[in-house]
């Protein structure tokens, strides 16, 4: 894993590649000329996590820098040439995909060219002397080669530099493919930059500045009027519709870039608007909030210190009694536990029949009534704006809810307005339109359900509103004018303006086998970029795709590769992989590698990763991801492999979450998730945290190893009542807990879950018998799942115990600075097969914490556990 940009040619190995004719050559003695990118934000502070089940809730950290934090040595996937031994040969080095470094030469040769430019013309040749002008004309070309045989070496097709605009998918399929040795090519022409584009540019000029005639002047603020500009649309805008956890969306409808650079619709509060306090444990004084009873909100002052922290008392009394807020930590059947406590006692853990409020966190936040208290207290003002979200003020019903503030009386047209929020759980989002706002009331009625109906103090943001044209970047379009008006963004003189058409894929390859797409952009769609749908040995590798309205990409198939692709901006995840078939374990033996993920999920934010696995033997490799709302990694199904990812600042909008996560299967055999680097974990909403790795809801069979999980406000490892799931070799520092394990499928069977409910999705023996786990191959492969009853009353039944979390093991792990090693009863660790070697609380003796070198040094306590394997450091995330 590299920390430092790499020097331009420096860096050795080659890209392995589906073509024929590859050998490595001596690097072009010019430097290429990298662009420096960006730095990254710093991450804030995390929220803390509430207790559960009378355990400690972590608290809150403060975010890792964005992996765009450090100069970059070179634009991420740009290549340059470079020179060759054999005159036939074309070189080509190709900046790594997190900008880290070039790669060393690559020299290959085809059989045949075709050259394509938007400046070219379909009646000419198609060489590079006298291109064709479209893609689509390139691929009639390329079937005709097809046709009559490819010569060995396959066929090149070379995208010039520019711009291509796509107003249909480019479909690929069988009479385009290619064979082994003869592959099929698509390929941007090295040292330049070709974009494939799913909308149409308007040019900045084409921008006029509103008037006092035009139809939103009046409703936008003096600021705005004398910023924003209009132009007129050419196409269909389509219409924004419900979606998101509540309803998966096949496209979206027309949106806003600049410059590569998604534009924002007109919202309130504005992404960027954070009312809210840090601080405020070690705070002079502060306000409570809340409606309990007794009243014990208002304003505390702080009095002295307890537990390394602020103590305060309220100012006034409460029914004739003083009120204090403090923290405090006790230990209790070997458990640190840390809360904040509002009592009338001075100290320790509460004792006396006064009502009190708790919170199990470092952290102050929510507090909820004990003692016969009642109502939440909480340090958040209604009001105030957390990061870019208000909050539900209280619930009406299902649909409808009250907020709090005068904001929306500021908006004519309350029908046309919409609204994405965590409606009751900070897992489940949903986009929905209003009904009607009645300003008198401060209430708001959606006009259909968002999902699990609502909750009071859940984050919520409304948008496409005209009167909240308020900063640079946010736009509105009147859709039944076709008017776009937009606040520009610094530099929008001559920048590259596009509004996003194509409502299906931008390329798709239908059953196309021994294809490549390489080293070009794909942006600015309304769907998927990218569709690879069945056939096999396709390969994706150094393009960059931004800009989805959807999915970036979606693989099918089996050998398909997805590799140094640099993907971003998506409005939902990054590329969801599926092959292989469960029930006879055959392997689809699909990969994403080396690739960089980063700010995905603008529109769908949770259960939309990075990458998701499905079927039976894909894998995700050496890959970056970071900044994005929920998971960056799920998975589902058997064999899957999970390593050398370096994945962080995830799960920010969102709690009861996990970096790498899959739930809710007793048949998850066979996944192996290796050597991660998965680090500074935060979020800022309330709720069961965000974790490392999670293993959700009797989830059996996965083996967790050699993953270094660093800086994680919620637990390293969540175990949540699997059987069989092996978790050895890890190191976990500086999280909420090194691991928090249950056995939920006991404890939980009363309340339905699990259940033998046909069709339900806690009912896992039918899941088993779905994939014959009895029969073969299962059988010999997983003896000890094949062993559970193919009966649920003997399954359920007491004394029955298959319920508990047997056979799983928990050895040679290392633990530091957590608020605990292992969370847990009694009974569920008694139930495992092996809890041994591990180091509790034992500095791992990192190389060099401050730069995030967490490789051990030899004097590591770590090493001297019998059967501990090194983990392979340097090896995590993209490599050369």
């Amino acid at each position: 894993m590299k920390r430092l940009p790499a020097l331009a040619g420096a860096v050795s190995g080659l890209i392995a590649l589906a073509l024929v004719g590859t050998s490595s050559c001596s690097s072009d003695s010019s430097d290429g000329g990298g662009a420096t990118g960006s730095g990254g934000t710093a991450g804030t502070g995390g929220g803390a996590g509430d207790g559960s089940a009378g355990q400690a809730g972590s608290g809150g950290i403060a975010g890792a820098a964005g992996s765009g934090g450090a100069p970059t040595a070179c634009a991420p996937n740009e290549t340059k040439m470079c020179d060759c031994s054999a005159a036939a040969e074309v070189g080509t080095s190709r900046c790594a995909a997190d900008g880290s470094g070039w790669s060393s030469c690559e020299c290959e040769s085809y059989g045949a060219e075709i050259s394509v430019s938007p400046s070219g013309d379909d009646a000419a040749a198609g060489t590079l002397a006298a291109p064709f002008k479209t893609l689509e004309r390139a691929r009639q070309k390329v079937g005709e080669l097809v046709s009559a045989g490819l010569p060995a070496g396959g066929v090149v097709v070379w995208l010039r530099d520019g711009v291509y605009e796509l107003d249909a998918t480019l479909t690929l399929g069988t009479a385009e493919s290619g064979s082994d040795g003869k592959p099929v090519v698509w390929r941007g022409y090295p040292g330049e930059s070709p974009r494939v584009v799913g909308g149409v540019r308007i040019d900045s000029g084409a921008f006029k500045p509103v008037t006092a005639s035009s139809p939103i002047y009046a409703r936008l603020d003096p600021p705005a009027q004398a910023a924003v500009l209009t132009a007129p649309l050419a196409v269909d805008p389509g219409a924004l519709t419900r979606r998101g956890f509540c309803k998966a969306a096949s496209a979206g409808p027309a949106e806003l870039f600049v410059n590569g650079q998604a534009m924002t619709l007109a919202r309130w509060p504005d992404k960027n608007q954070n009312d809210v306090p840090t601080g405020l444990e070690t705070a002079a004084a502060l306000d409570l909030f809340g409606s309990p009873s007794p009243a014990v909100t208002g304003h505390y002052t702080k009095t002295g210190t307890s537990d390394g922290v602020s103590a305060f008392a309220r100012d006034g009394l409460v029914g004739g009694l003083q009120y204090n807020l403090y923290r405090y930590t006790w230990d209790y059947q070997g458990q640190t536990n840390t809360a904040w406590f509002i009592t009338t006692e001075a100290s320790g853990y509460p004792s006396g029949t006064n009502p009190w409020w708790y919170r199990y966190s470092a952290e102050l936040g929510p507090m909820k009534a004990s003692a016969g208290g009642s109502g939440e207290v909480t340090t958040t003002n209604p009001d105030a704006v957390n990061h870019g979200f208000a909050s539900i003020a209280d619930v009406v019903s299902d649909q409808v809810w009250k907020y709090s503030g005068t904001r929306p009386e500021r908006w004519q047209d309350p029908t046309s307005v919409w609204f994405h929020g965590f409606w009751k759980y900070a897992w489940a989002d949903c986009h929905v339109r209003a009904a009607s706002i009645d300003t008198a009331t401060k209430t708001v009625t959606l006009a259909d359900s968002p999902g699990y109906g609502a909750a009071a103090g859940q984050p919520y943001y409304a948008y496409d509103i005209p009167e909240e044209l308020t900063e640079p970047g946010e736009y509105w379009i009147d859709r039944a004018a076709k008017l776009l008006y937009v606040w520009p963004p610094s530099g929008f003189d001559g920048a590259d303006v596009v509004v996003s058409v194509l409502s299906d894929a931008l390329v798709t390859l239908q059953n196309a086998s021994f294809v490549t797409l390489r080293d070009f952009t794909l942006e600015a769609g309304r769907s998927r970029l990218v569709r690879v749908e069945g056939g096999g040995h396709d390969t994706l590798l150094g393009l960059t795709l931004s800009g989805a309205g959807t999915d970036a990409a979606t693989i099918s198939g089996d050998h398909q590769l997805m590799r140094s692709c640099h993907v971003y901006g998506s409005g939902n995840g990054g590329v969801a992989v599926s092959g292989g078939d469960r029930s006879s374990l055959t392997p689809g033996d699909n990969a994403v590698e080396n690739s960089s993920f980063h700010d995905l999920s603008r529109w769908e934010w949770t259960y939309r990763p990075a990458v998701r696995l499905s079927g039976d033997g894909n894998s995700a490799r050496h890959n970056l991801m970071y900044d994005m709302p929920h998971s960056a990694v799920l998975y589902g199904g058997n064999d899957h492999v999970i390593e050398l990812n370096e994945i962080h600042d995830v799960c920010r909008f969102s709690s009861d979450a996990g970096a790498i996560y899959a739930g809710r299967d007793w048949g998850a055999r066979g996944n192996l998730i290796k050597h991660n680097f998965v680090h500074h974990l935060s979020t800022w909403f309330e709720g069961y945290g965000v974790h490392g790795v999670y293993l959700d809801d009797c989830l059996s069979g996965v083996r967790v190893e050699g993953n270094v999980l660093y800086e994680i406000s919620g637990y390293g490892i969540l175990h949540g009542g699997g059987r069989d799931d092996i978790l050895v070799n890890n190191i976990m520092a500086h999280d909420g807990a090194a691991l928090s394990a249950d056995r939920r499928c006991v404890t939980w069977l009363a309340n339905g879950s699990p259940n033998n409910t046909p069709g339900d999705s806690w009912n896992l023996l039918e899941k088993l018998e779905q994939v014959g786990y009895q029969q073969e191959p299962w059988a010999s492969k997983w003896p000890e799942c094949a062993a559970i009853p193919d009966d649920w009353a003997a399954i359920s039944s007491p004394p029955s115990h298959w319920l508990e979390p047997e056979g799983t093991v928990l050895d040679r792990n290392v633990g530091f600075d957590n608020g605990d090693f292992a969370k847990g009863s009694t009974e569920t660790f008694a139930a495992y097969a092996s809890m041994k070697d591990n180091l509790e609380d034992s500095d791992p003796q990192f190389t060099n914490e401050s730069t995030l070198d967490l490789s051990l040094k030899a004097s590591s306590p770590a090493l001297s556990i019998p059967g501990f394997e090194p983990i392979p450091f340097s090896e995590i995330g993209i490599q050369p």
